[in-house]
């Protein structure tokens, strides 16, 4: 828009139009309007008024427009009234105001003008032609109005409405998506709204419950719930907390628990219906049906305590073990009444207790060997694992698990007692072959000591003869008879047969003695009882042991190969593995018995990896493939009466498994068969456990 100003009575002959002109003439009747009745009317008008050449050049404004703008009637440059357009709005309203004036057609726009105080404010530009008897524009008539409050009061209505869409779009979006029943019921108990989560407690879908009675949407489940829906519109109170468990309409099979609110709705505090808030909670109620049963069955005891070490809560398996009803430890020092003693029966510091510890700290902790005190004041083992109990971010607590291990202690050292018997027992069964080794060395000493104390006689005898032949006091003996005597009694001694056979007689006794020595250190080694200490022993040295106890067993039926390996020492119970290999030894010469030929036996050992692997081979007559599943159940057992008992193989596994371990046995009936051992170096089980 082009712009420029005028002096109101400086255009008068500009202003005298076809427009003007009919005003002049007064087509109402009455007196002619003059020029001065038109300025003045003009002025008066609460607009901005103005008027432009064809070119769209400003050649008049009105009194309103000159003390709204504060411009002065003599400021006629176009940059001038430009300058009144907010930055904003400027171009678009130079550009459509060009346009305009081209197409000679109206123009109308919504423009923030500049006041005199430096506010700029919303104005609706309205300007029309106006045109000469030949149809050509000869000037522009326009006005400018203040439409500020209502373009805010616009505003702001759109800025209401697209908050309340906004908001209107979140509550459905949040109805629609929640894991919350929502609904309303008026007060002619008809379904207002519901979502999808509380449609699903009535019959139909959503939009089919949707202005229906509840009654006909509940149906069966309408006696439930009507008497509180009457008593919220009654009272006004809600109702809250109200646990419900039914089939749902979808899934009658399947009972769901719900955890139901009704809230009376207001409206200028008249009660224009009841609100309702449904929480689907059967996944919290199987959980703590679960947890009810899972604590009141399970073998363990468990029980809660607070931050301050206080019970919270027990289980059944601890009121069995411990002796208290729950009542009766809730509220107190668990540590003070529980665990404040060790086993011999001194103090147990609360400093110094694992459990504590746990709640300070907030690290679970694992301990195999403890004492817990009954009621009655009597101890007893446990073995137990607690955890801190975590409400958040914060520890509120721990969660404590024990086991009673007075059977496991038993069972344990009867176990201990039945290897000690199992030793003694294969003990018993090689005592004839222990004997055998025993005598024979024992025998060939004995009989090399009395062919020592012979040749000693008769060395004696001629030692005698030299020193009398060396002894000059006596009577004069010639030198020829002194070697005649000597001569006789060499001869009659043997020297060069006593001097070839009496170190080799030493070289036997001795042997001997060793052989008794080492078979008595072996036989020693499987009588030990041991203990539960572990320590890390040599194999291969073992083996060797077990082959010296076994060796009157094995050697009249098979030969044996070692093949042993250079293998690091092995973290065991030494005695248990002696038993189990002895077992493996006396089953493989058992195996030959019948074969009617000698056999093999072949002993080897590697390393894999973390594990160290042992070998017992044998060809004799195998295993049948159907009782290779059973030969390590207790009490079983192939040979006749008298021979075996079935527990060999039983303690074997069991003596490998608790060494972390694994036994295989491969076999073919008819040509023999190898126990496989592999026991881990460390003494730990490798990989997931």
């Amino acid at each position: 828009m082009t712009t420029g100003t005028a002096s109101p009575r400086s255009t008068d002959a500009a202003v005298g139009s076809p427009v003007v002109a009919p005003f002049a003439a007064g087509i109402h009747g009455g007196s002619p309007l003059t020029y001065d009745d038109l300025y003045a009317m003009a002025d008066a008008i609460p607009h901005i008024l103005w008027a432009t050449d064809a070119a769209g050049e400003v050649i008049y404004v009105n009194r309103r427009g000159v003390e709204y703008t504060g411009l002065r009637p003599e400021e006629r440059r176009d940059s001038e009234w430009h300058s009144l357009i907010h930055a904003d709005d400027a171009d678009e309203a130079r550009l459509s105001w060009e346009q305009a004036v081209r197409t000679e057609t109206p123009y109308e726009r919504d423009l923030r003008l500049r006041r005199a105080d430096g506010e700029y404010r919303w104005h609706g530009f309205r300007t029309i032609p106006v045109r000469d008897a030949d149809g050509r524009v000869v000037r522009w008539i326009g006005t400018a109005t203040d439409i500020h409050d209502q373009k805010a009061l616009e505003d702001s209505l759109r800025r209401s409405e697209r908050q309340t869409k906004e908001m209107l779009t979140l509550l459905e979006s949040l109805q629609a998506a929640a894991p919350v029943g929502f609904g309303f019921v008026d007060r002619d108990l008809r379904v207002v709204r519901a979502n999808d989560v509380l449609a699903t407690l009535g019959h139909g879908t959503m939009e089919e419950q949707i202005g229906r009675p509840l009654a006909e949407v509940l149906r069966e489940g309408w006696p439930l719930v009507e008497p509180i829906y009457r008593r919220v519109l009654d009272t006004g109170a809600a109702v809250l907390g109200l646990e419900v468990a039914a089939p749902t309409v979808n899934d009658p099979d399947q009972v769901r628990s719900w955890f139901m609110n009704f809230y009376p709705v207001r409206v200028d505090g008249e009660i224009i219906g009841v609100g309702l808030v449904v929480v689907d909670i059967t996944r919290r109620a199987m959980a703590e049906e679960f947890r009810s049963v899972v604590m009141d069955n399970m073998a363990e005891g468990l029980y809660t305590i607070d931050a301050d070490g206080l019970l919270t809560s027990m289980n059944r398996a601890a009121v069995r073990m411990l002796g208290w009803e729950e009542a009766e430890l809730r509220g107190r020092d668990v540590h003070s009444v529980v665990h404040f003693q060790r086993a011999d029966g001194t103090p147990f510091p609360p400093d110094d207790c694992p459990l504590a510890k746990t709640r300070r700290q907030g690290r679970p902790v694992k301990v195999a060997d403890d004492t817990f005190t009954r009621k009655d004041g009597s101890i007893f083992p446990v073995s137990y694992s607690a955890a801190p109990l975590r409400i958040g971010s914060r520890d509120r607590g721990a969660v404590v698990v024990f086991h009673d291990n007075t059977e496991s202690r038993e069972r344990q050292q009867r176990e201990l007692e039945a290897r000690h018997a199992q030793k003694l027992e294969s003990l018993g069964r090689l005592s004839a072959g222990i004997a055998h080794e025993i005598n024979t060395p024992i025998q060939f000493v004995g009989d090399n000591t009395r062919f020592l104390a012979e040749a000693y006689e008769e060395m004696l005898a001629l030692l005698l003869v030299y020193r009398e032949c060396l002894d000059g006091t006596g009577q004069e003996v010639s030198w020829d008879d002194r070697v005649a005597r000597v001569s006789e009694a060499e001869q009659k001694a043997d020297i060069d047969y006593l001097a070839s056979e009496v170190p080799l007689a030493v070289a036997q006794s001795l042997e001997g003695i060793e052989r008794v020595a080492s078979l008595v250190r072996a036989m020693k080694s499987f009588s030990y009882k041991e203990s539960n200490d572990r320590s890390y022993a040599d194999l291969n040295e073992a083996l060797h042991t077990t082959l010296t106890v076994a060796r009157n067993e094995v050697k009249y039926v098979a030969d044996v190969t070692l093949d042993l390996g250079e293998i690091p020492e092995v973290l065991c119970s030494l005695g248990d593995l002696n038993q189990v290999f002895l077992n493996l030894l006396v089953n493989a010469a058992d195996a030959m018995q019948g074969k009617g030929k000698r056999g093999q036996i072949r002993v080897s050992t590697r390393t894999e990896g973390s594990m160290v692997v042992v070998s017992i081979a044998d060809n004799g007559c195998g295993i049948p493939s159907q009782l290779q599943q059973v030969i390590f159940e207790p009490f079983f057992t192939t040979k006749e009466v008298g021979k075996g008992t079935g527990q060999g193989l039983a303690l074997a596994r069991a003596v490998v498994d608790q060494h972390a371990g694994t036994i295989e046995v491969n076999s073919r009936e008819g040509e023999g068969t190898e126990f496989v051992l592999r026991l881990p170096i460390d003494g730990k089980r490798s990989g997931p456990a």
